[in-house]
């Protein structure tokens, strides 16, 4: 299935008042993670264009070490994901604690940055990014088109970057994986 980049949402639905944003219920790992996810799916779009203001700008400041951060933190994300297809035990602690497996992606890279070069590229180019996504896909809530489209990404009626990303660290819903699974088939 051919990739499709999600189209941009309006600004005013992204971040709009303080009605449609609210603290995620932390004693409800699932449902937040759930929020987390679907919100990444949906805003992918708007997540990219502010993800590159800030990499343009420290990259801006800083080409060199904002490419070399760059490149180490892909190539860290990589590494982690390929030994996690591999070893049984790494690949659950992966799909049940999503986010300590990015933490542990994002200190390894640090360590690794901080003996190649320039920490603070690292800070504000890579984690800022990313820590503005988590924060806003934390506090977003979900409409009706946000959960329609994760559907439709979920049994795999589209392909998206952030489905893609979402699938390497195994935060797709078991059932709607096999739905995908069995609707692929019968297309074959």
């Amino acid at each position: 299935m051919e990739v499709q980049l999600a189209p941009l949402r309006a600004w005013d639905d992204f971040f709009p008042g303080s009605d449609r944003f609210a603290r995620p219920d932390f004693k409800d790992i699932s449902k937040w993670n759930n929020r987390v996810v679907s919100n990444l799916l949906y805003y992918q779009t708007n997540y990219l264009i502010v993800a590159a203001a800030v990499v343009s700008i420290v990259g801006f400041l800083s080409p060199l070490n904002m490419l070399i951060g760059g490149t180490v933190v892909v190539l860290v994300f990589m590494g982690f994901v390929w030994v996690s297809h591999n070893k049984d035990i790494l690949r659950r602690m992966k799909k049940q604690y999503p986010t300590m497996f990015v933490v542990v992606i994002m200190v390894s890279s640090y360590f690794l940055i901080y003996y190649l070069g320039d920490v603070m590229v690292f800070m504000f180019g890579i984690t800022l990014p990313l820590l503005l996504m988590f924060v806003h896909a934390s506090l977003r809530l979900r409409n009706i088109k946000n959960k329609l489209e994760n559907k439709m990404e979920g049994i795999g009626l589209k392909k998206t970057p952030m489905g893609i990303i979402l699938d390497a660290l195994e935060q797709q819903e078991d059932s709607i994986n096999k739905l995908a699974d069995y609707i692929s088939k019968v297309k074959e």
